[in-house]
């Protein structure tokens, strides 16, 4: 009986620690919507200021495919050469090297994320871009996030 009860104990206990120690969440998430105009918050407003992350802490960064569903399909209804591509990809680059790269982001996968730990090896700051030729591509390269 006494096992028992300290078993229980334990299992309770190794629960509440990985509760506590947050179970693979993020410290910080932004999720940001992205279209042909460029990325965006989840209210539609443009993103044209850094985010700014504490070094140290883990951050997840979620992007969800937010083209007009109408304007991909009538471009899938064109030849192949002439279809301007309503599918994203993104990397996080930190100056010197990419850093961590996504799934692609489409009609079909509606979501993708990059999870870092900010000012890992030195970066003070983080580039987004589109790793893809898509339209709009010339709105997807400027997402910044800032070490501080």
């Amino acid at each position: 009986m006494k096992r028992a009860l300290v078993l229980c104990i334990a299992v309770f206990i190794s629960v509440v620690c990985a509760l506590d120690a947050g179970a693979g969440n993020p410290d910080i998430e932004f999720k940001i919507k992205v279209n042909k105009d460029g990325f965006s918050d989840t209210n539609g407003r443009l993103i044209d200021a850094p985010f700014h992350v504490k070094k140290g802490e883990s951050v997840r960064v979620t992007f969800i495919f937010d083209e007009k569903t109408s304007e991909v399909l009538r471009d899938l209804m064109r030849a192949a050469e002439e279809q301007h591509g309503f599918v994203h990809a993104f990397a996080l680059h930190n100056g010197k090297e990419i850093v961590a790269e996504t799934k692609e982001l489409s009609l079909k996968n509606r979501q993708a994320t990059l999870d870092f730990i900010a000012g890992d090896k030195g970066a003070q700051n983080y580039k987004i871009y589109c790793t893809l030729m898509c339209f709009g591509m010339e709105h997807l390269h400027d997402l910044t996030i800032e070490v501080g």
